[in-house]
């Protein structure tokens, strides 16, 4: 009996990881970004290049959902650092294959945005870019040195049902990544 009962369980993790590959196991992802000064704005612009997992699983029609944080840290000499303000933008995509069509959404806690794409390049960019983010107006803000640290995580949306204790063996957060920025001073001169 316990024979059959652990072929069943390796063959559900095998299933498993075939549903669900491992992301570590590919190149890994990176953050690209930029920061800029508009109007006494803090402006953050980013992208994630490299998920070649992750684009593979969203192409097979497996619905994700990836969310991009913005995080406004101020840095000081002997404290730890202070958490400011953050900005999350959460985008989902899926592919009807019924249709060839992909579905994908963002949402920035404020402005819902839906798009349907035919190519997936086009949507391929929009799903992995965020721009214009404005973290900040610096006027309101103590002087001091800041940084900005980048948090982009993926995870699966209504995963395929799995029986027993396997589910608890799936992470619910499949990619994550972070980045930080260089230092920034805001105030008048040093």
């Amino acid at each position: 009996m316990h024979s059959m009962q652990n072929k069943l369980l390796i063959l559900l993790l095998i299933a498993a990881h075939l549903v669900f590959p491992s992301l570590s196991s590919a190149a890994t992802p990176k953050i690209f970004g930029n920061l800029d000064f508009i109007k006494n704005n803090i402006i953050v612009n980013l992208s994630v290049a490299g998920a070649a997992e992750l684009e593979s699983a969203i192409k097979s029609g497996i619905k994700k959902e990836i969310t991009f944080t913005v995080e406004l840290i101020r840095q000081w000499k002997f404290w730890p650092d202070e958490f400011v303000v953050s900005k999350k933008i959460r985008k989902i995509v899926n592919y009807d294959n019924l249709r060839e069509q992909y579905w994908a959404s963002s949402f920035d806690g404020v402005i819902f945005m839906e798009r349907q794409f035919n190519n997936y390049q086009i949507m391929r960019d929009w799903i992995f870019t965020v721009n214009a983010v404005n973290i900040a107006n610096v006027k309101e803000l103590d002087p001091g040195d800041y940084y900005i640290r980048i948090v982009v995580e993926s995870k699966t949306i209504n995963p395929v049902p799995v029986m027993g204790l396997l589910i608890h063996l799936i992470p619910e957060v499949e990619m994550s990544l972070a980045k930080e920025s260089q230092p920034f001073f805001i105030g008048d001169k040093k």
